[in-house]
This record gives structure tokens, sequence and C-alpha cells, in this order.
């Protein structure tokens, strides 16, 4: 019913912004990652809505880019996998790490994400596995093609260098040969790469 809103950030929540547009106040849920990207109050926002509907309320779901809104879509034709849940999933990981770890069987990670355990994790690699169109994904190739290299401590570490302004490609020399397994540690050691390479 609607493809997106458009108008000023009024009110901004845990869970959930109310947007006014046109007069009309939209009270709109919104995955906890995205909602510390959104603008100050006062701004102009455009969220990318899904709106479900139940016998007794309608909620909308609003996202800050199209490939948010269809990943969402993806997650809840997952059998066992509502809204609720599939918030809480783009809430604790970003579309990027949720397409890793499915493409690579990551069950593990997608445990992390609250109210989804062992079985429901396998539940969504097997269904959603063969739907996820690599070359949307942001990350380098490599990242799709070594699982195993590509930890979650890895991805983060290669996230939060795109973060710094750095490239993806920039960034995955820069953690190439890296042993270590803590996020924080590849990240002090990439960025030292990063510097010496830029002398």
């Amino acid at each position: 019913m609607y493809a997106y809103i458009s108008g000023i950030l009024k009110e901004v929540d845990s869970q959930q912004v109310i947007v006014e547009a046109n007069g009309i106040g939209y009270r709109i849920f919104v995955p906890g990652l995205i909602l510390q990207r959104l603008p100050s109050r006062g701004s102009k926002v455009k969220l990318y809505t899904y709106l479900h509907l139940r016998e007794d309320c309608q909620y909308l779901y609003g996202f800050l880019s199209v490939e948010e809104k269809e990943f969402f879509e993806k997650l809840i034709t997952v059998s066992g996998v509502g809204p609720k849940a599939a918030m809480g999933m783009l809430s604790a990981l970003s579309v990027n790490r949720l397409a890793l770890a499915i493409l690579s069987g990551d069950r593990k990670a997608l445990c992390t994400a609250p109210g989804i355990g062992k079985k429901t994790a396998e539940r969504i690699i097997l269904e959603l596995k063969d739907k996820i169109e690599k070359d949307k994904i942001s990350l380098p190739d490599t990242a799709l093609s070594s699982s195993n290299r590509w930890t979650n401590e890895r991805m983060e570490a290669l996230e939060a260098l795109q973060v710094l302004g750095y490239g993806a490609a920039e960034a995955e020399n820069a953690l190439s040969g890296l042993e270590e397994n803590d996020a924080s540690t590849l990240i002090r050691l990439a960025l030292k790469n990063l510097d010496n390479r830029g002398r």
C-alpha cells in the first residue's frame, strides 16, 4: 500500500519513529541499526515501508534503503519468522552480514539475533540461500567465495573500515594476511597496514 513515506522526523523511540507527512503522523517500526543512521529530529527523512496487516491492527515497518526492505520481506517468507523476528535480525546484523551468514551457512551468526534459535537459523539458511543475489551485496567477491576466512569478527572489522571511509577492496586488502580473531585487533592492525601503505 505504501512504497515509502517521506516527511519530517518528529519522534524517535528505541524501536519506532513518527514521521509527519502532509499533516499525518505515521508510527513506523525501525530496526535498531537503522535507528542509529537516522537524521536528527526535525530533519527530513524517507523510509521505504512495509505494511503488515493483522485482524486487530496494522503495523508499518520502515527502512532507509530498498535493499533493507527487500531483505526484510525475504526473511518473513521463512516459516516461523515473523516481522518481529525479522526486525530483531536486522537490529543485530546488517544486511551484508546477514546475507553472508546465510550464504556461508553461518548458523552461529544468525543465532546472535534475539529469538532466533538453532532450528530457525537452519531453516533461514535452507530457504534463503538460493534467493540471495550475490551481486547486490556490497562485499568483496572473496567474502562470498571464502566463507571460512570471512568470520563474523572479520566482517565486523571490514564494515568498521568501510564506515571510516575506506573502500571495500581497500579494506579487504588491509585485512588480508591477518590471522587474529578479535575484531578490535583486526581493525587496529588493518589501520596500521593502511597507514603504512599511504606513506
